[in-house]
């Protein structure tokens, strides 16, 4: 009885770590129609040496900014393989390829910190004649 006590613990205990670790490496989906605007701005907390990640869907000739700002100065924040640093001017580029993006902000200090994340996808101007 006590064997198959410990046996039903232990394989409890198994799926409740697998459920947390998987739920935390999901990243949060950012929806930009269901928020109503097409700029964002919000703070995130994020623990000592570990990351939060975002998934935004662009389309073909949007147009994207993003910043944000690390009172750390030890952060960092990717957008697939584009690392954009924090305290700077904002990073903008023209959205070639309709897909999912990924972003991820990294606290690489020794202590949680917040991050505030500022991220903007025009649309291009139908009106603007092209030269």
């Amino acid at each position: 009885m006590k064997k198959n006590f410990f046996s039903f613990l232990a394989v409890l205990l198994l799926n409740v770590a697998f459920v947390t670790i998987s739920s935390a490496q999901t990243p949060k989906r950012i929806d930009f129609a269901k928020e109503g605007s097409n700029s964002l701005v919000w703070e995130q907390k994020v623990a000592a040496n570990s990351s939060k990640s975002f998934v935004f869907k662009a389309t073909k000739g949007q147009h994207l900014t993003l910043s944000f700002i690390d009172d750390t100065q030890k952060g960092s924040m990717d957008l697939g393989k584009i690392s954009i640093e924090p305290n700077t001017d904002p990073f903008q580029m023209p959205i070639e390829v309709t897909k999912d993006y990924l972003l991820s902000v990294s606290n690489h200090s020794n202590k949680s910190t917040s991050f505030r994340i500022s991220i903007s996808l025009e649309n291009p101007n139908p009106s603007a004649k092209k030269k």
